[in-house]
């Protein structure tokens, strides 16, 4: 068995765990593989296990309440399983900083470390625009308790900083195709629930619901 089927095998139950964000489950797993192979077939000294390693473990610890320790926490339970079915040290190293560098709330100006980082990064970011992004980020303000005009706030900010940080030419392109799918719906929802999205901003950040 190769070690990426091996590693997918682990996660399935990691990803379907009660704790985990609804917004980094296993499906969001596969669309983000799906971008790295459109984004990958543009850089042909991308190690492909590197990279779909990375991508099976970024989000694996991910607890829908503890958000920003999300790459920590994955990072050690990536180290954990690819200990656990042998992976090299060294390459394991190597997968394990790809998964540092692909999240915003760690975010690097300029370039990552790697071509493989900047991959995942940007195939990531892809997830979250257009309809998949747009859905994720109400579910997971679903899970937190919050009612969906409370996310709008928050996603336009990761709209903007996306949209900003984009590592790779392809992906930006992909990025700029979402795009205009979600400016729409946002126009729309924004019309449809005037001064409420600010109205739940306020009182998701002073904690009640």
């Amino acid at each position: 068995m190769h070690y990426d089927d091996r590693v997918r095998d682990k996660v399935r139950t990691l990803y379907a765990a009660d704790t985990q964000s609804v917004a980094h489950r296993m499906d969001h797993i596969e669309r983000v593989l799906k971008n790295i192979r459109k984004i990958a077939a543009h850089f042909p000294d991308a190690d492909p296990e590197l990279l779909t390693l990375a991508a099976l473990l970024h989000d694996v610890t991910s607890p829908f309440n503890r958000k920003e320790e999300h790459v920590e926490l994955s990072m050690e339970t990536a180290r954990n399983i690819l200990k656990e079915i042998g992976y090299p040290p060294e390459r394991m190293e190597r997968v394990i900083a790809i998964i540092a560098e692909h999240s915003t709330e760690h975010l690097v100006v300029g370039n990552l470390l790697s071509v493989e980082a900047r991959i995942l990064f940007d195939a990531d970011k892809i997830d979250g625009l257009g309809p998949n992004g747009i859905a994720r980020a109400f579910a997971l303000f679903g899970q937190r308790g919050y009612a969906p005009p409370s996310a709008i706030t928050w996603y336009r900010k990761k709209i903007e900083t996306t949209l900003r940080n984009m590592k790779t030419d392809p992906g930006r392109k992909m990025a700029m195709e979402r795009l205009p799918y979600g400016e729409d719906f946002l126009h729309r929802f924004e019309a449809e629930n005037a001064g409420l999205a600010e109205r739940a901003e306020r009182d998701h950040s002073s904690g009640t619901t």
